[in-house]
């Protein structure tokens, strides 16, 4: 019978995870590179980005030898054995392209087979490798190797064509799905030469320096010069000078260089000057107009200012009375509300606490009657066994109270058989019987000797 396992009704519980799994490693693959290549196809960037959509989930496989200790080719095999001629692949998956991965276009410069450096534009992506699972794949992530991608023969779609240039016959690629991703050892020569398996990060390496830095210098420079000057002055860019590899031109172009450094220290000193020249100026006009006023006005405004500065205080100090007055009465008007509040609080604690006390001393009175009546039905001990119980039956519960005075009773060996104790049955005809038992007609005892003659016989059992 096979084994079944149903979803309960309940819902599945989700929870949110990190991925830090240290079994595997991030790489970086180098896929292909856009236009002609060595397998005589041709791949344009509009179809590249199109196939791009397929890398997600793509295969990382390898055929690793270890008589090399290194990776082959794709391992294609040709078989002969008595079932015929048949191919068969030898590699195995080292990893993936994760669904989320990164997928972007860079150029690099690579060296052709006839030495020369072409810059060419590559398809990119990251991937992981179990380098925990399988040891030889951390290798790639160590050192790097070559790569080479593989399509799907069923999907492919193109068309052949010929170069005019150099008479040779091309595929032009219109799509197609990448099916594997694969690793080459170090001796074997990928389509594209470039292409490899690396440790992650390694296109962010740069190294040649841009061509247009020395233009973007000189331009930043005119730029602060015209800051410095105030911007009043239009900016003057030599749009004559190339901004080449040569030498001659270099040197021109230092010479410039420093020319808009002198031009711009000298335009910051003018304007320096200049301030300080307008800086004087006015302090020197403020010298002169004070020697043309009068002493006496100047007296004038100073007994004015002194004047002002009194009669401030005066209305500071008014309005600093005013606010203290108004603070005072604040705080008489809210202690008197909360002396109110006070007193009526009182009042009603004092009524609770006269009502309380009241049902207290009843609740006190009703219980000492309880208390009263369970004691008196004792009536088989004597007012001596009883007196321990009746001088504290006001700490004394009724449980407790009925409990004390049954041991009492269970310790002196109380008969509790009505009919054949005399002085009982005396008592029991000078008192009328009000309960009967229509089936015997015997005369009741009380409940409480009724349970103390079952305690009794349970024991004797």
């Amino acid at each position: 019978m096979a084994r079944m396992s149903i979803a309960t009704i309940d819902k599945p519980e989700f929870i949110n995870v990190t991925p830090k799994n240290p079994l595997i490693s991030e790489c970086e693959i180098k896929v292909l590179y856009l236009g002609e290549n060595r397998n005589h196809s041709y791949i344009t960037k509009e179809v590249a980005t199109e196939m791009a959509n397929t890398l997600p989930g793509c295969p990382i496989v390898g055929y690793y030898k270890d008589d090399k200790q290194d990776f082959a080719d794709h391992g294609d095999r040709v078989i002969f054995d008595d079932e015929g001629i048949h191919f068969k692949c030898m590699t195995v998956p080292y990893g993936f392209v994760a669904p989320n991965a990164k997928v972007w276009f860079q150029k690099f410069e690579d060296t052709d087979e006839f030495g020369n450096t072409v810059v060419r534009e590559y398809l990119m992506t990251t991937g992981f490798l179990w380098t925990g699972q399988y040891e030889e794949c951390q290798r790639v992530v160590d050192r790097g190797n070559p790569h080479s991608m593989e399509l799907d023969k069923d999907t492919l779609d193109g068309y052949w064509t010929k170069n005019q240039k150099t008479g040779m016959d091309f595929f032009i690629i219109n799509d197609a799905i990448f099916s594997k991703l694969c690793i080459l050892g170090e001796d074997v020569e990928p389509c594209f030469e470039g292409s490899s398996v690396t440790a992650p990060n390694v296109s962010a390496s740069f190294t040649k320096v841009d061509d247009n830095f020395k233009k973007t210098l000189f331009s930043m420079m005119q730029e602060l010069k015209f800051a410095l000057e105030g911007g009043q002055q239009e900016m003057i860019i030599d749009q004559s000078v190339e901004f080449t590899e040569d030498k001659s031109v270099e040197e021109s172009t230092t010479e410039n260089q420093f020319s808009v450094e002198e031009s711009v220290q000298n335009s910051f000193a003018a304007s320096e000057e200049k301030k300080e020249e307008e800086k004087k100026e006015d302090e020197e006009d403020k010298f002169a107009k004070a020697d043309d006023e009068d002493p006496e006005d100047e007296d004038k405004k100073e007994d004015e200012e002194e004047d002002k500065f009194a009669k401030a205080d005066e209305d500071d100090d008014e309005d600093d009375k005013e606010e203290n007055k108004n603070e005072d009465d604040d705080k008489e008007d809210k202690y008197a509300l909360l002396q109110s509040e006070f007193e009526a609080l009182q009042t009603s604690y004092s009524e609770l606490e006269s009502k309380y006390q009241a049902l207290v001393t009843f609740k006190n009175q009703i219980e000492d009657e309880k208390k009263d009546e369970l004691i008196n039905s004792f009536y088989m001990l004597s007012e001596e066994d009883k007196k321990e119980v009746i001088e504290h039956k006001s700490s004394y519960s009724l449980d407790e109270i009925e409990s004390k005075l049954s041991v009492i009773c269970f310790r002196k060996k109380v008969n509790f058989d009505l009919d054949n104790t005399s002085e009982i049955k005396d008592r029991t005809e000078s008192s009328p019987v009000t309960t009967f038992n229509l089936e015997e007609q015997a005369p009741a005892v009380p409940a409480m000797v009724a349970a103390l003659r079952n305690t009794q016989k349970n024991r004797n059992i």
